[in-house]
């Protein structure tokens, strides 16, 4: 019986090694026809991207070395529209994968996706002189259709040559043969593509687990702290200004929703929600709650400085192709108090008080050339304050009433350096701010100056400078010279015994100045930490009374759909750069 069993022990061998061999020879490694992995290929191969990342990522938790199922796994991101999410799990086994075409070739179509031809050409022309398999074949045509696009005669003849003489039955042979005839006319064909390649945007709302719809929209979720120190000052008692320094702190969260960009022809459209909430709080507050942490009723958070705001947006453009024209318009609600949030003591600060409703209207014109934008548009904004009226005012006057025309406008110009990770924007600005207490009229002129450069992947630095000056339209009355507050009378008799007193007009003309600093990390595209420096101050040489400042420090997070970028190049659009005094 024992040569028997020798003979059947090395027969089940020899069949192992034949079923192994199977295995591998129709995968290319002995992982790939495990349950996760086949369903994770046949999802691919239907376009599901989404159900294809799943299986991928399942599969990969049992078993981590299978360096092709990682490749797989990254194009599959690079369907879905995530492209640097797709070279970061692709460039991690680039070395280690024995499909190295099928990674490098997707590594080029990212590095085409993220707007980095230079990195694009390195991969694709790598495979392309080395080796002579189907993705290869594609890379090497993706090299000649690069070098067509961009209008290089001798490269693109190369490369054309070099696909039809490998590949002349290739997928791509009959394209190859009609760019190279165009090159013999000298007649350039436009929209030359090689792959079909992936519409980031859709495939984003269309496959990804952050989306809601696989129509355009976006979401956000803010939450921060932000910490300032003022300084200014208050009349005295009995006349003259006295310092009058103070610090507030508060708990910040944002949050909001849009639909759009929604493209139709040359018109662009898009609109949302947005929800500002600060919890006001101050350093009084916390000593008092600290004495009796247990006791919550003086809990330092109290909806009695709870501020709210409500806004509602939309922006229409149209592109003409020179020329684009369009209008934003927002409605904002601002609120303190709440009745979810209640005080713990005063049943009268358990109510909502309205603050101000504000409108902002701005039709713009501007035009682009190649990296830079140029911008003119008008600024109508109308602010009703119901805590103090006399503050309500306007940016505008039409005439309508029979008063005079006034017009608030600006101009911007933004400048982008991709090779350099930069961009710059430029911004002068005139407003005039009409109030219902007409003595606080004023014009103000002023220039922002911006600049982002990403110092190294995924950190950003901001800069922003910027400057007014405010040229009120009444002077001051004063009884005492212009530089002096009024001063008291010890004696109120005193006027009626040493004379008349003779009020003499002030001219008032504020300058202020304002410096800001950021630093931002983006954890990925949908998440993003930052921390803010910024220090306003107003000064008045003549009347230092109205000199102040305010240095602020903040904190937040963002999570953003479908990027924190784009989300906030929509939320932040038009924002109050005038950064009015009174209004505010």
């Amino acid at each position: 019986m024992k040569p028997i069993v020798k003979k059947i022990s090395m027969f089940s061998v020899v069949i192992l090694i034949i079923a192994m061999t199977i295995v591998c020879g129709q995968s290319g490694n002995v992982y790939a026809n495990t349950g996760f992995a086949a369903v994770g290929r046949a999802k691919f191969q239907a376009k599901q991207y989404d159900e294809a990342v799943d299986n991928f990522r399942k599969h990969l938790r049992q078993f981590p070395k299978d360096y092709n199922a990682w490749n797989q796994l990254g194009a599959a991101y690079y369907h879905t529209g995530q492209p640097r999410k797709a070279l970061r799990y692709l460039k991690t086994v680039e070395r280690k994968s024995i499909d190295k075409t099928y990674n490098y070739y997707y590594q080029g179509l990212c590095f085409l996706a993220v707007d980095q031809p230079a990195k694009a050409r390195d991969y694709f022309s790598f495979i392309a002189q080395r080796y002579t398999d189907e993705y290869s074949s594609r890379a090497t045509f993706e090299m000649a259709v690069l070098e067509y696009n961009t209008q290089n005669k001798p490269k693109a003849i190369y490369w054309l040559n070099i696909y039809t003489q490998r590949y002349p039955t290739g997928v791509y042979a009959p394209l190859a043969a009609k760019l190279s005839q165009s090159l013999r006319e000298n007649v350039w064909l436009p929209d030359i593509e090689a792959s079909k390649k992936p519409n980031l945007e859709d495939a984003l709302f269309k496959y990804n687990k952050l989306s809601y719809s696989p129509l355009p929209h976006y979401w956000f979720l803010q939450g921060g702290t932000q910490y300032s120190g003022h300084s200014g000052f208050e009349p005295k008692l009995r006349g003259g200004p006295t310092p009058s320094p103070h610090t507030s702190m508060s708990l910040n969260t944002t949050s909001g929703a849009g639909i759009g960009p929604h493209r139709q022809g040359d018109v662009t459209m898009f609109g949302g929600y947005t929800y500002r909430q600060k919890w006001h709080t101050e350093q009084s507050r916390f000593a008092t709650y600290f004495e009796d942490p247990t006791d919550f009723k003086y809990f330092p958070i109290q909806s009695d400085l709870l501020e709210r705001h409500h806004q509602i947006y939309g922006d229409f453009r149209r592109d003409l192709k020179m020329f684009y024209f369009g209008v934003f318009g927002r409605y904002e609600m601002s609120r303190i108090g709440s009745s979810t949030f209640p005080s713990p003591e005063d049943e009268d600060l358990r109510r909502v008080l309205r603050v101000s409703d504000t409108t902002i209207l701005i039709p713009w014109i501007g035009t682009a050339y190649e990296n830079m934008r140029t911008l003119f548009y008008m600024y109508m904004r109308k602010q009703i304050n119901d805590d103090s009226p006399e503050h309500s005012n306007k940016t505008y006057e039409l005439g309508l009433t029979g008063g005079d025309p006034v017009l608030s406008y600006g101009l911007s110009h933004e400048m982008d350096y991709p090779d350099n990770q930069l961009s710059l924007n430029f911004e002068i600005f005139q407003y005039e701010f009409i109030y219902n207490d007409y003595w606080l009229d004023y014009k103000r002129f002023g220039f922002f100056l911006s600049a982002e450069h990403e110092v190294v992947p995924k950190w950003y630095i901001n800069g922003l400078i910027g400057y007014y000056k405010d040229e009120y339209i009444l002077d001051r009355i004063k009884t005492t010279t212009c530089g002096q507050e009024v001063t008291g009378l010890e004696n109120p008799n005193e006027q009626a015994t040493s004379g008349a007193i003779t009020p003499r007009s002030c001219p008032r003309v504020d300058t202020g100045t304002l410096f800001q600093a950021s630093v931002q990390w983006s954890l990925n595209q949908f998440q993003r930490v930052s921390g803010q420096i910024q220090l306003v101050e107003n000064k008045n040489p003549e009347q230092k009374e109205f000199n102040e400042s305010t240095m602020s420090f903040e904190f937040a997070l963002t999570m953003a759909f479908p990027s924190v970028k784009r989300v906030t190049r929509f939320v932040d659009r038009y924002a109050d750069n005038a950064f009015t005094k009174e209004a505010e």
